[in-house]
């Protein structure tokens, strides 16, 4: 059994398709064949158009035909949401041709792809913060990327459908137009996004520098002091300091003076 929903002509939405008697915009949660392509148009028979929808979990194909008086279309069952606020949208504007009913769909995809630019936008802005602040990110830097890719791909497939259907309907030019926009607006975020990664990675760097310049003052500091105590390690037999009552404990002021030296200097270099 086919499940979708209609929208018929004097703002009405209808949740089953059987109770339809009047629609101009019929829509069916599957995908029939000739929608299994991400991107195609059709002008014969009926015009077709097949393009991808981002979400924030994936990418799914939306396939609109315009039949005669009203408008046909097939999707998966991932896009019931976002479809569920477009019927409204389209129902509020009372339809009454597949033109209006296109121009409400597309509106509709318009302000879903808004709304999620705004949220993105956000987490953008708090990890930024946190980065600063913490050196820490709350969501991985990778999750934010792939999904402002997913929204990206579909602000393309509203751009490639709009195009194709503006031939047709010169109606839709001004929504073209908007969407060429909001596109540019996805680049600047995720140009954001990529220099947020690289600031990552330079705190990261700066840390592990700032370990390895720690590391490198120890080993400097002990690296005459094992120079001495390798030498008096040695077992030959002549060595006269070693019968000098007073030689353990100059060795000892040497090797402290050494260090402490070591210490004053690396502290004005501020290498510590």
């Amino acid at each position: 059994m086919n499940t979708g929903f209609c929208v018929e002509r004097g703002k009405r939405v209808v949740e089953e398709l059987d109770k339809c008697s009047n629609p101009v915009w019929m829509h069916r949660y599957e995908v029939p064949g000739k929608c299994r392509k991400t991107f195609h148009y059709a002008a014969k028979p009926y015009p077709l158009i097949v393009f991808p929808v981002g979400t924030g979990s994936g990418v799914y194909r939306f396939c609109i035909e315009i039949v005669e008086n009203r408008v046909e279309s097939y999707s998966s069952q991932q896009l019931r949401n976002v479809l569920g606020e477009i019927a409204e949208i389209v129902a509020d504007a009372m339809p009454d041709d597949p033109i209006d009913v296109l121009q409400g769909i597309y509106k509709g995809l318009i302000a879903h792809y808004h709304e999620e630019l705004s949220s993105l936008d956000g987490e953008i802005e708090k990890n930024i913060d946190t980065l600063l602040r913490r050196g820490s990110m709350p969501i991985p830097i990778y999750r934010l990327y792939s999904r402002a890719s997913r929204l990206h791909r579909g602000v393309h497939g509203v751009i490639y459908s709009l195009h194709r259907l503006e031939r047709i309907y010169p109606d839709l030019k001004d929504l073209g137009d908007e969407a060429v926009m909001l596109e540019n607006m996805y680049s600047t975020s995720i140009d954001r996004i990529a220099q947020a990664f690289t600031l990552y990675f330079t705190l990261i760097s700066d840390k592990t520098n700032k370990i390895v310049t720690k590391l490198t003052v120890i080993s400097a500091i002990f690296l005459p002091l094992t120079l001495i105590a390798g030498i008096y390690g040695m077992n030959f037999k002549y060595m006269p300091e070693l019968q000098n009552p007073y030689a353990y404990p100059a060795v000892l002021l040497t090797m402290a003076a050494i260090a402490i030296g070591e210490l004053v200097y690396f502290k004005r270099k501020r290498w510590i």
